[in-house]
């Protein structure tokens, strides 16, 4: 495999090996799984040092691509990992958004998330059935005489999670549950003064959509979403 690194043109060498397998990954020569050559084998074939590529690969694992096993070798990751959304993640409090700017960025997601869970229908039943299990789950902690306000939170990230999966789209999974982390504070304040209800009437319309496979009224499901969720963040702020 030396002989997939090859010089192309002047840069860092630390960008040199960087962007070597990036490319490589990109046109696919390298697929999850694969081990890398050794840091011999890399810094001959590019013309750098081998502390370049020490360097480059302690880059690229903190961005989630490859994964540096002590004595075993460097391997590319065979799942995403967080370093690219991490680094997403310190950008978005770096701009601090405020509930305007989530209204409008959580509507458009949840739109395309929506469309897509109807799109692959057909495959994604186990989701569609753990999303009408995991409402029942909330109208039981709903009819408790106190509900546990910690349990209610991860119910409520566990049906925005399972609509992720429902999408059958590891990209938009990923960018989804990235955004429902970030919105978890204040999703939290969605469940203060009340015991599930709110949640429950729209996560219920939500999976009505989705099990009526209606795409015509997905505006009003996510509408009712947001809507919920930005009047009560609101309300939480002003008091």
């Amino acid at each position: 495999m030396s002989n997939l690194f090859e010089l192309s043109k002047r840069e860092s060498t630390v960008d040199i090996v960087v962007n070597s397998i990036k490319q490589l990954l990109i046109e696919r020569r390298l697929k999850p799984g694969d081990k890398l050559p050794t840091e011999l084998e890399i810094s001959e074939g590019l013309g750098v040092s081998r502390g370049s590529v020490r360097e480059a690969m302690k880059i690229l694992s903190a961005f989630g691509l490859v994964d540096i096993r002590v004595g075993n070798g460097t391997y590319v990751c065979e799942s995403p990992g967080n370093g690219l959304l991490d680094s997403f993640l310190f950008s978005f409090f770096m701009l601090n958004p405020d509930v305007a700017n989530l209204y409008e960025f959580r509507s458009v997601l949840e739109a395309d998330v929506l469309e897509l869970i109807l799109k692959h229908y057909e495959e994604n039943l186990s989701e569609r059935t753990a999303l009408r299990k995991n409402l029942e789950e909330l109208e039981e902690m709903m009819n408790s005489p106190q509900p546990n306000q910690k349990l209610l939170l991860k119910n409520d990230l566990e049906f925005h999670q399972l609509m992720g999966k429902a999408t059958r789209n590891l990209l938009v999974e990923r960018v989804y549950n990235f955004v429902i982390d970030f919105m978890e504070p204040s999703i939290k304040n969605t469940h203060k003064k009340q015991k599930g209800e709110y949640v429950y009437q729209v996560h219920k319309k939500t999976l009505a959509i989705i099990e009526e496979q209606d795409y015509a009224h997905i505006s009003d499901a996510i509408a009712a979403s947001v809507d919920t969720w930005s009047v009560l963040q609101t309300e939480e702020l002003e008091g």
